[in-house]
């Protein structure tokens, strides 16, 4: 046996990048397609193309705060009940989440292109007839006739991730992208649709990422399934509930881009109304880095918080930061560097429009790592189930500052302006921590661990006699029965032993062991190994012979199956997890 915070990290790191990697190629992909949207139309129609994609945004943002709430909430509540062992109960969370996105992206579609001369107005798309309305018009019913097949990727691509298949919701989305930014040019440049195109563009990589989601639920190779459950709106609003801390930043950018755009158009003009489209998408790109880790974070912790493992929650946030970090200085020294390459990628050429842009991108290079350290503590507190406090830091961070120095800003004209986002994240970084200092709390995750028993078995060299020696001692100052101390004891040995036995082909394998009380008086046994995929409940019977001796630790392992008060397995994040409640 060795120490569980000496091996932790064997463990945590393997599972962190199992997400983290895929997530990243999915994010990035993500807002390098809306950056090729950008990038397309600014090369060919021009900054008043830019300003129509500024002024658009809003509709966008409107659509990603609903079906995002729903599909980050939905999939948190899906980790959770599979982490239980609730298989079906997570698929109905699917199903509903499923056709209340599916019918409210409808509803909004229809009554947008109804009114459609009223949202340009309201999004201040200016006087109808001019060169600008015209391409916010084809812009905003481009968005709004695809919106159906657009914003179904969410449940799809969140739910195939929590199930066990990041590489498959990694690749529909990375697909996604690639076409998105190939048919940009074949729409844009080629066949000369102007700002509509970069839209179509979307939509068909769109329908392609569906197409290639649904593969998940034909090879059936984990626990989602397409269900027509019985409609129930309290599972639609709590998943709403719990996603909205996340998404909501969708509709606080809905209303900060619409008043930033007036305020641009004011004090700059259509020029500065581009340039912060620019910044925006630049942003949208380092956010994107800041996704993926949340995105592996926040199933981890779930999972980890679940099985009341804070070792395991601390370490997964502690790996967190050390990416976030990295990242964060890659990206500084990039948008620094090469400002001035960034803008003409935009489309923008002259000396005016350069020097706007370069020193905009250089200030907002400022506000990178703190905007990561925001991101990732909203994902971590939104995972421990803490909503009061994931909606504090986004309403701060997204809206109230947000507006708050923009507006100030704004006053000292459109230079002073661009120091709206550092601004923004130092004052929510600031607030951050004064709110958990007044807690206490860093991580509220300091708190006694001396309930909960966790130890690392390394395969080579595991003592499982001593294991057991410790598992009774800590049941009995738990104030456990003797027929449990017992039944623990034994299922210890017994499921490691056929672990190490059947499960490790190389001798090099290493088993987390986790044991947590419950106030009921029951005590839930949580196994985790880094083998191949393998299930100790269902080995073959035929093995056994008691006359040769063999198979007799399988005999073991189908009676702690028969006397447990529950049990299950799943394989999850790259590892064996196996759950016995005595």
């Amino acid at each position: 046996m060795i120490g569980a915070s000496a091996r932790e990290n064997i463990f945590v790191r393997k599972a962190f990048y199992n997400f983290f990697l895929p997530s990243l190629c999915s994010c990035l992909g993500l807002a390098i397609g809306g950056l090729a949207d950008c990038v397309f139309v600014g090369n060919t129609v021009g900054a008043v193309g830019l300003t129509a994609i500024s002024i658009g945004q809003p509709v966008y943002m409107l659509f990603n705060t609903i079906s995002y709430s729903l599909s980050i909430g939905g999939s948190i509540h899906y980790a959770n009940a599979l982490s239980e062992g609730k298989e079906e109960e997570g698929n109905r969370i699917f199903g509903n989440v499923l056709r209340a996105d599916l019918f409210t992206n409808i509803l909004l579609c229809i009554l947008g292109l109804i009114f459609l001369p009223q949202v340009l107005t309201f999004l201040g798309a200016g006087t109808p007839g001019t060169e600008v309305w015209e391409n916010c018009e084809a812009l905003v019913r481009a968005q709004l006739l695809l919106v159906p097949v657009m914003f179904c990727q969410g449940p799809f691509y969140y739910f195939i991730n929590c199930d066990n298949n990041p590489k498959l919701a990694a690749i529909a989305l990375v697909t996604s992208n690639t076409i998105d930014i190939v048919f940009n040019y074949v729409f844009v440049v080629l066949m000369d649709m102007g700002v509509a195109g970069s839209v179509y563009s979307t939509g068909l990589g769109a329908a392609v990422m569906l197409v290639i989601s649904v593969t998940h639920f034909i090879r059936k190779k984990g626990c989602l399934r397409f269900t027509w459950p019985k409609f129930q709106p309290q599972t639609v609003a709590l998943s709403f509930r719990t996603g909205f801390a996340t998404s909501i930043q969708y509709i606080f950018q809905f209303v900060t881009i619409l008043v930033c755009n007036r305020l641009l158009m004011t004090i700059s003009g259509e020029l500065g109304v581009a340039v912060f489209g620019i910044v925006f998408n630049v942003a949208l790109v380092a956010a994107s880095v800041y996704d993926a880790i949340s995105m592996a974070l926040q199933p981890m912790v779930s999972t980890f918080h679940g099985e009341c493992n804070k070792s395991n929650v601390r370490c997964t946030l502690r790996q967190a930061f050390l990416v976030a970090a990295v990242m964060s200085i890659i990206v500084i020294a990039l948008l620094v560097a090469i400002p001035q390459w960034v803008c003409f990628a935009f489309g923008l050429r002259t000396a005016e429009e350069l020097a706007m842009g370069s020193v905009a991108i250089r200030i907002y290079a400022l506000c990178v790592l703190p905007s990561g350290v925001n991101m990732v503590m909203t994902y971590y507190y939104q995972a421990l189930g803490e909503e009061f406090t994931s909606y504090l830091l986004f309403t701060l961070r997204s809206f109230v500052f947000f507006l708050l120095f923009s507006l100030l800003l704004s006053r000292g004209g459109v230079m002073l302006f661009w120091w709206t986002y550092p601004c923004m994240e130092v004052a929510t970084l600031l607030v951050l921590c004064i709110y958990n200092w007044k807690k206490g709390s860093w991580t509220y995750l300091n708190e006694d661990d001396s309930k909960i028993y966790s130890a690392f078995l390394d395969s080579r060299e595991a003592d499982l006699g001593a294991v057991e020696q410790d598992v009774s001692a800590y049941l009995e100052r738990m104030d456990a029965n003797p027929t449990q101390i017992y039944f623990a004891t034994i299922a210890v040995e017994e499921v490691c032993g056929v672990i190490m036995s059947h499960a490790f082909s190389s001798n090099d394998g290493y088993i987390q062991l986790t044991i947590v009380p419950h106030e009921d008086g029951t005590v839930t046994l949580h196994v985790r190994d880094n083998a191949k995929e393998f299930n100790p409940f269902e080995l073959n019977t035929d093995a056994i012979s008691l006359e040769e001796g063999t198979g007799l630790d399988i005999i073991g392992v189908k009676m702690i199956k028969s006397k447990a008060k529950e049990f299950f397995y799943r394989r999850y994040a790259g590892f064996n997890t196996l759950v016995v409640r005595v």
